[in-house]
């Protein structure tokens, strides 16, 4: 009898011991699903608040566009760079207004040995001089044909005349009238370099241009 009770104590205690350890193990399951499930719901609102940041940010750049402030740094720029031109243009406008009063300040032509050739520099000036012309009818100027010392008197005379004509003849072809020009030649007979070398010879080769009349200011 001692020994049967002895047996059934020692069945309920390991059904006991049994019954807790699956108590314990339920326990910690139940316990690791919440963690599972915050862990979803956490990266769910993440995402969430990420596509929410980005539709926010998609919705202002529209709002931008749609008040001209998103896309218009380009047409800003070109506008910016138009100005910059024009204002260039106003510059080179006012260099071409001063280089024509520059022009015209000069009076003087010159020629190599024995030519009446004119130089690119020299047809610049008589352009400007030609322009002024053309503008102001009532203006008349006296060519004057020199030449350096050496050669004949006559022969240098020719010369400065011919030095003369073609002058006139290029201030005409320009715009000015023939009434506006008169021509003479003094030959070597007035040079304004009294050396005799080929730096005072290359100064007494030349057409003065004198305004009689109107002349510029």
């Amino acid at each position: 009898m001692m020994s049967t009770t002895k047996i059934s104590l020692a069945l309920a205690l390991v059904l006991g011991l049994g019954m807790t350890g699956c108590a314990s193990l339920k326990g910690k399951n139940t316990t690791t699903t919440p963690t599972t499930e915050t862990t979803s719901a956490s990266n769910t609102d993440s995402n969430n608040a990420n596509a929410t940041a980005s539709t926010n940010s998609i919705s202002e750049q529209d709002r931008l566009n749609a008040n001209g402030l998103g896309g218009n740094n380009s047409a800003n720029n070109d506008a910016n760079a138009n100005d910059g031109t024009n204002s260039s243009g106003t510059d080179d406008s006012t260099a071409n207004e001063v280089s024509m009063a520059d022009l015209l300040t000069i009076r003087l032509v010159h020629f190599d040995y024995d030519s009446v050739d004119l130089s690119q520099e020299d047809m610049r000036t008589l352009q400007a001089h030609a322009q002024y012309l053309k503008q102001t009818p009532n203006a008349k100027v006296l060519l004057a044909g020199h030449a350096d010392e050496r050669g004949t008197r006559e022969y240098n005379m020719a010369l400065g005349e011919r030095r003369a004509n073609a002058v006139q003849a290029f201030l005409s072809s320009n715009g000015a009238r023939a009434s506006q020009l008169d021509t003479v030649s003094y030959g070597k007979e007035k040079p304004i370099n009294d050396g005799h070398d080929e730096a005072a010879w290359a100064e007494n080769r030349r057409v003065e241009i004198s305004y009689t009349a109107n002349a510029p200011k």
